[in-house]
């Protein structure tokens, strides 16, 4: 077999064995698709029918030109079942909803490895929670190749910060979700990338120390939700000519164990609570 036929079987035993026909090993190829674009070499993940449909009739045939991919760490199915009205703006502002499954070991390097390159965990090689480079091809190789500008701002020595360095891409490195909001808006208010990727870590952090649905971890999902909202609200004004996504994009989910302290992904913990983990669509064609 071949690494992309690896790599598809993979994610396919995820996506059966939790009933769901969406995997996040689906959004590389997704995006890649609906901006006229080759999947990564390694890649086993399918393009979403539901996003291609979709883009196909708003954009009249046309291409993504713009992307805002917005990825708030340890969000899952779970947290939108507990706050259906919160997520139901999302949903609101969203033209796709994909529920899906992620995949095992659910932290944060191999989740986003999977999510970036559409690759399973035994071919990109991130198989438990450790911040190598990737060797593989991902998104931003394809993007870069492309000539696209692209620009990743995440938490100094995050997963998202250290697995994909080496490529042709802009690394914003910071030491607050505050600060990487701030930044990613002010870089889209410039206008000057074809690709932002901005990530949100504090959920996760507070759901660690604190529980899963602590009044703190709470106050970060509304954070997440605002942000993302605030997003779309820029994208549409600074990018209102051109063809664009803005993505929520998560990686898994998270629970609470004995000891009121939120965990995921644990070797014995292929649970729904942390697998089962949503996307959101919304394009938009541009008006010149």
């Amino acid at each position: 077999m071949t690494e992309s036929e690896i790599s598809a079987a993979e994610l396919d035993e995820f996506r059966k064995q939790y009933g769901v026909c969406y995997s996040i090993g689906d959004f590389t190829p997704t995006v890649c698709a609906i901006a006229g674009m080759r999947a990564p070499k390694q890649c086993g993940g399918v393009p979403s029918e539901n996003v291609l449909g979709f883009a196909s009739k708003e954009l009249n045939g046309g291409k993504i030109e713009k992307m805002l991919l917005f990825c708030p760490d340890a969000i899952g199915d779970v947290q939108r079942k507990r706050f259906p009205e919160l997520f139901g703006k999302v949903e609101k502002i969203s033209d796709v909803f994909l529920p899906g499954v992620s995949v095992m070991q659910c932290v944060t390097p191999v989740c986003y490895a999977t999510i970036f390159s559409g690759a399973s965990p035994s071919v990109h090689g991130i198989r438990t929670y450790e911040k190598p480079v990737l060797k593989i091809e991902t998104l931003f190789d394809v993007f870069a190749e492309a000539g696209k500008n692209v620009a990743i701002v995440a938490m100094n020595e995050c997963s998202i910060d250290m697995i994909f360095r080496g490529r042709a891409v802009d690394y914003y490195s910071l030491r607050t979700d505050e600060a990487i909001f701030r930044t990613s808006m002010k870089l889209l208010s410039d206008s000057n990338y074809d690709v932002i990727v901005f990530y949100m870590s504090d959920y996760d952090h507070f759901g660690h120390h604190t529980d899963v649905f602590s009044e703190k971890s709470v106050e970060q999902l509304h954070l997440a939700v605002e942000r993302f909202e605030i997003g779309c609200r820029e994208a549409d004004r600074v990018w209102s000519r051109f063809n664009r996504l803005i993505a929520f994009v998560p990686d898994h989910g998270q629970h609470t164990v004995h000891d009121h302290l939120g965990t995921h992904g644990t070797h014995h913990d292929n649970i729904p609570e942390d697998m089962l983990v949503n996307h959101y669509y919304r394009i938009r064609k541009g008006d010149r």
